[in-house]
């Protein structure tokens, strides 16, 4: 097929940057769009939640939307930010006869409390009214151990590892599989729907944070999940540092009941992995 322009936002970020390393390899055309260039494609400067420039999609197929600000706390400026900010970039690629792809969470499925989850569930009504796609992608292992996966690693590193609810667990994805995936979805059909992003089997939060680790017998601690939500909160409204966010803590007890869509990766030819880094997978 002839090779595709493909605008990246969040392309600096780990999801980011993953997606542009495989579209390249692929034989296709990179716009990194960000505040900062990132060496080796092409840069237009973007910025979420400020003015779209004009002509910032200018020449582009697709545009792909990982850019998310996750220092945002607060419901309303998350909702101003991260997505009006969105909003105003699928408006954009509409007017200019691009294909919008947005890079969201498993965290988004109907009922879910995360304010995280509720802003992607707005994005995705935005790029799905437009005739984009949103793919939900899950907890992404195997590559640069940032965002959530890292922070699950910094705890199989403690003498103790808090178990927070009865029976906590996650839907997870391989780093190089959440990259194929993205390249099979741009060189395919459009979905017009949200579609889930990771292997349908969950793995219980005992058996990732072990996993995690260096191989020596870790300890869980149970720890009643509402007092540490409730704590985290109200610090949060008083910008005090924390090394994890309230809402990943309520996306760890909260998770998605299921991977909605998964059946269309297999059509594409993609392959998902079980979780298994000890394995060697």
């Amino acid at each position: 097929m002839a090779p595709r322009t493909v605008a990246v936002t969040g392309a600096s970020g780990f999801v980011g940057g993953a997606v542009c390393r495989a579209l390249t390899d692929a034989g296709h055309d990179v716009i990194a769009l960000g505040r900062r260039p990132v060496s080796g494609y092409e840069h237009r400067a973007y910025t979420l939640g400020a003015l779209v420039p004009d002509g910032l999609l200018s020449g582009a197929d697709v545009v792909v939307h990982c850019a998310y600000d996750l220092s945002l706390t607060d419901a309303d400026a998350i909702a101003a930010t991260n997505v009006a900010g969105t909003r105003a970039l699928i408006g954009a690629a509409s007017r200019a006869g691009v294909r919008p792809i947005l890079v969201s969470s498993m965290s988004a499925y109907p009922g879910t409390d995360q304010i995280y989850g509720r802003a992607k569930l707005h994005s995705e009504s935005d790029v799905l009214n437009a005739g984009g796609e949103a793919i939900r992608l899950g907890l992404v292992w195997g590559g640069a151990e940032g965002g959530m996966i890292g922070t699950l690693k910094r705890l199989a590193g403690l003498p103790a590892v808090p178990m927070f609810g009865r029976d906590p667990h996650q839907f997870t994805v391989h780093a190089d599989d959440m990259a194929s995936a993205f390249v099979a979805l741009i060189e395919g059909p459009r979905l017009g729907r949200a579609v889930g992003l990771a292997h349908p089997a969950p793995v219980p939060f005992k058996r990732i944070v072990t996993g995690l680790g260096d191989g020596g017998r870790l300890r869980f601690i149970p720890v009643p999940w509402r007092p540490a939500y409730a704590a985290l909160r109200v610090a949060e409204r008083f910008r005090v540092p924390l090394p994890v966010r309230a809402d990943s803590l309520l996306g760890l007890v909260r998770p998605a009941p299921q991977v909605p869509g998964v059946e269309i990766w297999p059509e594409l030819g993609v392959s998902l992995r079980p979780f298994g880094p000890l394995d060697g997978a």
